[in-house]
């Protein structure tokens, strides 16, 4: 680590795409990483969707600008890493990950993980709806949004793919999501825009289908302005999954990159990312230890706790194919 320490802080400079600072604590964590190594931060907001920052990896090949960490959706990571686009890299932690929660590569791993709900402000919402049926309803007519394109963005594919559990449908069969979608659009109930904190806010999304552990973080970052945002996790359907941490084969900074991973993943990190609501990929292990923050653990919604369904690679990569073919011309 000393050495890794050394290489990193003569890089000086940690290269990131799409870590928004309300997004799972992820302000806290890049602050706290960048006081602790005196490494700069280079974090391009223009996207966060996961096909975006695969795109930057392959667009910026060999420059300087180039992303050093991806923080993806797991489908895109493991595509990614058959692609080659993936550094190799064991941080220490990682026997405390399950198999299932990193690569047989040792090309990604999974850091955080939610459950898909239905954030309602309701301030501006008069009853807030609880599943995904109640979203039919007409009084919601142009409320309803998504935070992006589910063709492009892990968090959009899985509120379709919630849709179709609640709809008939299952992982292997998203079509009744895509149909559920398309009905909403139809009925001027879904509206394009992309949903986010600052739609929130203005009231052009007061509804929005989005990870529980984001829209609670907009909670707290809406309070202040007199919003209330409820959460609820979908009485009739919901999904869980676990986003995919991994290192740029050729990232700008290499030591800079492994060594935000390491500290992705050790207990402070770890806990950084809990106190976002998210859950850490090696709670469990910080559990049985007696590492974990228990201040932040207690502050996870109750739900958080059930175990939601969550879709096998296959399912992912099956599911998303049916959804490129189809949402365009559904949902337009």
């Amino acid at each position: 680590m000393d050495a890794l320490i050394e290489a990193a802080q003569a890089e000086g400079t940690l290269n990131v795409m799409g870590l928004y600072e309300d997004w799972a604590n992820y302000g806290e964590l890049l602050e706290t990483f960048s006081e602790t190594y005196d490494i700069a931060i280079e974090n391009d907001t223009s996207s966060g969707a996961s096909q975006d920052l695969i795109n930057a990896v392959k667009n910026r090949q060999g420059q300087e600008n180039s992303l050093d960490y991806l923080d993806t959706g797991e489908s895109f990571a493991v595509s990614a890493d058959a692609e080659g686009l993936l550094a190799e890299y064991y941080p220490e932690t990682a026997d405390d990950l399950p198999e299932d929660m990193k690569s047989e590569t040792g090309t990604w791993y999974n850091h955080l993980g939610g459950t898909m709900a239905i954030g309602c402000d309701a301030t501006a919402i008069d009853t807030c709806p609880e599943s995904f049926e109640d979203l039919l309803d007409d009084e919601y007519s142009g409320k309803v949004a998504l935070p992006g394109n589910p063709t492009t963005g892990e968090s959009s594919f899985m509120a379709v793919l919630a849709a179709s559990l609640a709809n008939g449908g299952s992982l292997d069969d998203i079509t009744p999501g895509i149909d559920y979608f398309a009905e909403l659009s139809e009925r001027g109930i879904l509206i394009p825009a992309e949903a986010d904190a600052g739609t929130v806010e203005t009231g052009e999304t007061p509804i929005v289908v989005n990870w529980d552990y984001l829209l609670l973080q907009w909670a707290d970052d809406l309070a202040d302005g007199g919003i209330e945002l409820e959460t609820m996790i979908p009485s009739d359907g919901t999904v869980a999954s676990y986003y995919a941490a991994s290192i740029n084969d050729d990232a700008p900074h290499p030591a800079v990159a492994r060594l935000w991973q390491e500290f992705v993943f050790s207990d402070e990190g770890q806990n950084i990312l809990l106190e976002g609501y998210v859950q850490p990929g090696r709670l469990d292990a910080m559990i049985e230890a007696g590492t974990v923050d228990e201040d932040a653990l207690s502050a996870l919604p109750d739900e958080a706790s059930e175990e939601a369904p969550q879709p096998t690679q296959e399912q992912r990569e099956t599911q998303q194919e049916t959804l490129a073919e189809n949402w365009a011309k559904a949902v337009g």
